[in-house]
């Protein structure tokens, strides 16, 4: 936990990030960002290694201050209030538990700090408990738990003093997957439970798109895209934003025709697609279109536009199955099939097949 929040109660906050800049020396870390996050909101920040977004989740905690703009909590300028005085707690990678403290010790810390009563702190630390559904552990040793019990017993830490908002710097990631997984689902229960503001910091695709209510997309100090999941996913802002958010195939061709927010493309593979386009999007020209490896279809070699190319190689995934496959142009290519009754039996390496684009599932991005 990073600091002791304040003592009022308070559900979740709105905060205002305002053309928010962080220089060290002469690298720029965070490069003008602007990001309005609702109340009782599960918020991502979302990147490579080195995007910014812990630099600006550090901003958020007072571990930092900010080159120039400005960060609003319920309206007020927190920008140089100093950790301890913020409504704000964080969650890190390593839990940070006192190992010479029980449980429920741990969980007190903070409002003990505080000047909580006893009967206030063992009060909180019970509702913590059941909260983390952890209610038998409160005089164990946090040695003696698991590596998700410990986050769970982090967690309860931090939100015990009931802040107005909760910072998540890459908490799951020390987790194996199975209890990664787990723990994500948990996550947003206790968000949801607790009504506080999350701002989760995570490099994984996934974790993003299975807890946020929104996502920011960051790459080189900049937010790139904000957005749902869904949005993200299915309508990528640029080719960065496509490519870093699950897999994706790329295909260049030439934009002949738009209307109605769809294009028809020309591919330089030979097949003609309709494809949706941005707003940003030229009227014609050189484009390239995205397409997610489970809108694509595997038919017959020769079926009608379709075009024809040989598989490299099958990936079995259990639910389903990649095939890579690589088409007459040298361009590559992933097929996501569900594994169900009626899959494609008898693939093999190098044979050939045909792969279909389905009208409007591609996108055209601007070049």
């Amino acid at each position: 936990m990073s600091n002791i929040a304040s003592s009022q109660t308070a559900k979740g906050g709105s905060v205002s990030i305002l053309s928010v800049l962080k220089d060290f020396g002469n690298f720029r870390a965070v490069n003008d960002v602007s990001i309005e996050i609702r109340p009782n909101e599960f918020f991502t920040l979302l990147g490579p290694s080195g995007c910014g977004k812990t630099t600006l989740l550090r901003m958020l905690a007072g571990f930092e201050a900010p080159t120039d703009g400005k960060i609003l909590l319920d309206g007020s300028d927190i920008s140089m209030l100093p950790p301890n005085r913020r409504p704000i707690n964080t969650v890190f990678q390593n839990y940070a538990l006192f190992p010479h403290m029980t449980v429920a010790e741990n969980i007190g810390f903070g409002l003990k700090m505080l000047g909580k009563s006893a009967a206030e702190i063992s009060a909180t630390v019970k509702e913590m408990l059941r909260l983390v559904r952890l209610e038998d552990a409160g005089n164990r040793s946090v040695t003696q738990l698991s590596g998700g019990q410990q986050q769970r017993i982090a967690l309860a830490r931090a939100l015990a003093p009931k802040p107005k908002l909760l910072l998540l710097d890459e908490p799951l990631s020390a987790l194996d997957l199975k209890l990664r997984k787990s723990m994500q689902i948990e996550l947003k229960r206790l968000q949801q439970e607790t009504e506080i503001t999350f701002i989760f910091v995570t490099h994984d695709q996934e974790e993003a798109l299975t807890m946020s209510d929104r996502i920011a997309v960051m790459n080189g100090g900049k937010v790139l895209q904000i957005g749902s999941a869904h949005d993200i996913y299915e309508h990528p802002a640029d080719r960065f934003v496509a490519g870093f958010i699950g897999e994706t195939n790329f295909l260049e061709g030439e934009l002949t025709a738009s209307a109605g927010g769809a294009g028809t493309v020309n591919l330089r593979c030979g097949v003609t697609v309709e494809a949706l386009t941005a707003k940003s999007v030229a009227s014609s020209g050189s484009v390239t279109i995205v397409v997610r490896p489970e809108q694509l279809e595997m038919v017959d070699p020769g079926s009608p536009q379709s075009v024809d190319a040989t598989v490299e190689q099958i990936v079995y995934f259990g639910t389903d199955r990649h095939v890579h496959a690589r088409l007459g142009d040298g361009t590559a290519l992933t097929i996501r099939q569900q594994n169900r009754p009626g899959m494609r039996e008898g693939l093999a390496e190098g044979q050939k097949i045909g792969v279909a684009i389905p009208p409007r599932v591609a996108q055209i991005l601007k070049d």
